[in-house]
């Protein structure tokens, strides 16, 4: 199940973004390769806030690997849930690709552009290949939750979403919420009663279910959320690049936690509750009007998350403005990079 990370030629890359300079943001691989920035309003979401470092997103993964550029000074201090030492993300790169998602600096200068500035907290939940436990998640989401993460992202496939569900219920009374991947294999499942667990499906550049060759989204009346999961930008420091492109819900998952880690950022007072219909109510109905089982509510749209939160916001903080003016097993959804950037 575990999904590969495809490497594109570099020379494409220096090319695309040699005539560059002057865009917004200026990060040379955003332009040419994150076609679903346009898509979710990622732009019009960054004129209000870039996001801020003091929301965390924690990710509950393999590990995040220290020297990813894109996420230097914004890397929490690793924890495990596992009862071993965290590990380092460099025998399984899943929670770097996962965590880069969501928090790839905005506009300075190098690889892609996540969601936001956010601070990335990572949380060991799995053995070095890549297995996971439900206890040791579940765990995992109180750690994060006692730690002051908003948004908790669980981009894995496990036995026991009850456990989940619960440990959920609890961050969800600290103040945070918790995404899981909506899984990759390309059937209906008909989990219900986990009412605690954003799960998110994946989409594709015309808004349709994600699905190549045998994989696809699955789809279910536990979905919630949906958001793009084709040829996703990912930061890995072990390609000569630096960065790839991946397909599946491993990667939906973290844009749905980062557009609720954009909304603390512009509004932190903002209840998990409050985020959680905010995030519903401007989703891009998709499929059946109204909530159905392939897209729940819609594909998110943080430009409209940003906007609705700052109604009820005011101003954004002077930082902000600063900012701005500075210009067992993985559900998979991540392709071992194989198509470098």
């Amino acid at each position: 199940m575990k999904r590969r990370l495809a490497a594109i030629l570099l020379v494409l890359l220096a090319g695309a973004a040699a005539g560059r300079a002057d865009a917004f943001p200026n990060d040379p691989y955003y332009a040419p390769y994150e076609w679903y920035g346009p898509l979710l309003g990622m732009p019009a979401a960054w004129t209000i806030s870039p996001g801020s470092p003091s929301v965390t997103v924690a990710v509950l993964d393999s590990g995040v690997m220290a020297d990813t550029p894109d996420l230097a000074g914004r890397l929490l201090a690793p924890l495990s849930a596992t009862g071993s030492d965290p590990l380092d993300g460099t025998t399984n790169h899943h929670g770097t690709w996962v965590a880069s998602i969501a928090g790839m600096g905005v506009n300075n200068g190098i690889g892609g552009a996540g969601v936001g500035n956010f601070s990335i907290l990572p949380i060991t939940v799995t053995n070095a290949a890549g297995g996971n436990m439900s206890d040791w998640i579940a765990a995992g989401i109180r750690m994060a939750a006692d730690r002051g993460a908003r948004a908790i992202n669980v981009s894995l496939r496990t036995l026991s979403y009850s456990l989940l569900n619960d440990a959920a219920g609890y961050a969800r009374g600290k103040g945070a919420l918790v995404f899981v991947a909506g899984g990759n294999f390309n059937r209906r499942m008909g989990m219900t009663g986990y009412d605690n667990l954003i799960f998110v499906s994946g989409t594709n550049a015309l808004d349709q279910r994600w699905v190549e060759g045998g994989e696809g989204s699955t789809w279910g009346p536990y979905i919630d959320l949906a958001a793009p999961a084709d040829n996703i930008v990912a930061a890995d420091p072990t390609l000569a690049s630096g960065y790839g492109l991946g397909d599946g819900t491993s990667f939906a998952a973290p844009f749905a936690a980062g557009a609720a880690a954009m909304a603390w950022s512009i509004n932190p007072l903002l209840a998990p509750d409050e985020v959680y219909a905010i995030l519903k109510e401007t989703a891009v109905d998709l499929g059946t009007p109204g909530w159905d089982e392939v897209f729940g509510w819609g594909r998110i749209d943080i430009g409209a998350v940003a906007e609705r939160a700052n109604r009820t916001a005011g101003a954004p903080e002077p930082a902000t403005l600063g900012l701005l003016a500075a210009g067992l097993v993985l559900w998979g959804a991540g392709r071992r990079v194989n198509r470098p950037l």
